[in-house]
């Protein structure tokens, strides 16, 4: 699709992919299986395979509820445990693959 700048000039469109990128911030309480979830796949979630995401619970906030998409800045792990909790904080870049 052609574009049109504030000037009036008609820039010709050259094609090229539409997407959806996502960032999400996690600070939430999570248990254990979640940890062990997350860490059995950031093997491949680091070597940038794609995967399903379901945000049904934020969906209120999206105009979407499922995303299928690889995270761009998993390169490392850190997680901080309590006493009675796991603690696990980051923040996910996603964008859409196909």
């Amino acid at each position: 699709m052609p574009r049109y700048t504030l000037s009036g000039q008609v820039i010709p469109g050259a094609g090229g992919y539409n997407y959806k990128r996502l960032s999400l911030d996690s600070r939430y309480k999570i248990d254990e299986f979640a940890i062990k979830e997350i860490q059995a796949g950031y093997t491949y979630i680091g070597m940038g395979y794609p995967f399903f995401i379901d945000l049904t619970t934020e969906s209120y906030k999206l105009p979407f509820s499922k995303l299928y998409a690889n995270e761009t800045s998993q390169q490392n792990m850190s997680f901080e445990s309590g006493v009675n909790k796991y603690l696990y904080s980051k923040r996910w870049n996603f964008e859409e693959r196909f």
